[in-house]
């Protein structure tokens, strides 16, 4: 989930476990932020694992306070370097007396390339004996190949993260199911079907599921556990089809960023009968339209009208819709709006066509409860296609913003396609309070191709502060995706 971050006097939406929309608290309020690292570390040991945990979301100096909260021996880091250090830690391991005392925290670094499959078990296996509740297992410089098997019995597992391993079938026999595992998070991970859909099924509490890297072999169908409300995709290759027995109703969330595996599937498959709360799609420069035409009206469930937030790429915007044979405008069957309050566009360029892509999304979705808009601009200092805004072939939508009140442009250059964007939303957004622009150039120039109306709109709004332009991120106002692929 993504954590807000507060300040500035700013408020954002925010996409609860129900699906229902909150406002974060003030920055300048936040005074618990302040507290000095001991006494934070011991407000939490007043707390369970769990809600110690979700003390994360407060604000960003609270996300891993968490960690350090135990006593010495409640929380055990190892972090294999050399041979040495390997069989040291498993003889100090091997002295503890029995029964284990319990662990909150088990984390087990491996550099050591020497590392073997059966003294990786002896770990894992340590940690299950301490009836562990939270277990990270990350591999970095070890040989590929490792297959995970999760202990046979781990009542009190929560949190699972694994990096540089493979989830095999063979080591499922005779393990009970992991009632209390809420979290999983995979990285760098070969998945295969039969044992990843086994996995599954010993996760009837599973709450959220993080890829980040993996291999599908060869594609994977999710049985979704009953309670699973949160899936995030970055960079997997292959293929993972979300399916219920009968519905899901409890899929809430959706990051998806990547490329097109194939020309014949799409990297994903969600439940056409999912109500979503959230989505995020954003696919790599490289992936063609036509890709993308054939796969993601068939990706996405039925009805989007649950959606209160959604960030998309201009490479999946420009597909949302198609042209019948008259040249009017086809909405996909998928795509109802209704109900969004934060909308972020990821623009991976900014020319004409893309500008037209905007004015139809507005148009077709009509909007109107919208609240927050973010668009993020290329960084990368680009020449623009040669031509004037007349080449838009797309008018712009008459109204349907009434309720847009702050709005933020990132790596704003200046370009026509840019100066005629935010003169649009100058104009059609009667409530606006805030709109801020990020630009390397605090002071516009006399940029040639751009509209002298609008440029002097836009200046005029400079100049009664109707515009906030600056030369740095605002970090009081980010959206609610802002912190969707970091590693956690």
């Amino acid at each position: 989930m993504a954590i807000d971050s507060g300040g500035g006097g700013a408020k954002k939406p925010r996409v609860d476990e129900q699906g229902d929309r909150s406002e974060a608290v003030d920055a300048d309020a936040d005074r618990i932020s302040a507290l000095p690292d001991e006494l934070r570390q011991r407000i939490l040991t007043h707390l369970s694992f769990k809600d110690a945990i979700r003390t994360g979301a407060l604000a960003r100096g609270w996300r891993d306070v968490w960690k350090s909260r135990w006593a010495h021996r409640s929380s055990v880091k190892i972090h294999l370097c050399s041979h040495d250090a390997l069989r040291r830690e498993l003889d100090a391991l091997a002295r503890e007396p029995r029964p284990r005392c319990r662990l909150d925290r088990f984390s087990l670094v491996a550099d050591n390339r020497k590392l073997k499959s059966l003294e990786l078990q002896r770990f894992i296996k340590y940690a299950a004996e301490c009836r562990v509740v939270d277990l990270h297992v990350d591999l970095r410089n070890t040989a590929n190949g490792f297959a995970f098997r999760l202990p046979l019995c781990s009542p009190l597992l929560m949190r699972l993260s694994l990096r540089r391993m493979c989830i095999a079938n063979r080591f499922y026999k005779g393990a009970q199911p992991f009632r209390a595992l809420e979290f999983i998070q995979l990285q760098t991970v070969s998945i295969y079907r039969p044992a990843f859909h086994k996995m599954m099924s010993l996760c009837p509490s599973l709450l959220t599921l993080y890829l980040c890297d993996c291999i599908f072999t060869p594609f994977v169908n999710l049985f979704m556990p009953p309670n699973l409300r949160n899936v995030t995709m970055t960079n997997c290759v292959g293929m993972l089809r979300l399916q219920g027995q009968r519905s899901v109703p409890s899929l809430r969330s959706f990051r998806y960023r990547g490329e097109i595996s194939n020309n014949v599937m799409a990297p994903f498959s969600l439940p056409r009968d999912a109500v979503l709360a959230d989505l995020y799609i954003q696919f790599a420069r490289s992936v063609s339209e036509q890709d993308l035409k054939m796969n993601l009206s068939n990706s996405l469930p039925k009805d989007l009208s649950g959606l209160n937030v959604l960030t998309i790429c201009c490479k999946a915007l420009r597909v949302a819709f198609s042209f019948t044979n008259d040249g009017a405008i086809a909405q996909l069957p998928n795509l109802n709006l209704h109900n969004l309050r934060e909308l972020q566009l990821l623009m991976l360029e900014m020319e004409a066509t893309n500008l037209a892509d905007i004015y139809v999304f507005f148009k077709i979705c009509q909007c109107r409860n919208l609240e927050r808009l973010f668009v993020q601009l290329p960084e990368f200092s680009y020449q623009p296609t040669e031509g004037s805004i007349d080449e838009v072939w797309e008018e712009p939508p008459v109204d349907g913003l009434d309720n847009l009140a702050t709005v933020k442009v990132m790596n704003f250059n200046w370009r026509w396609a840019e100066v005629q964007l935010v003169s649009f939303l100058l104009r059609k957004a009667k409530s606006l309070q805030k709109l801020l622009i990020v630009s390397p150039n605090v002071t516009p120039p006399n940029a040639p191709g751009v509209d002298e109306a609008d440029l002097f709109y836009l200046k005029e709004a400079l100049a009664n502060g109707k515009i906030m332009l600056s030369d740095s991120d605002d970090t009081a106002t980010q959206p609610y995706h802002s912190e969707v692929f970091i590693e956690l």
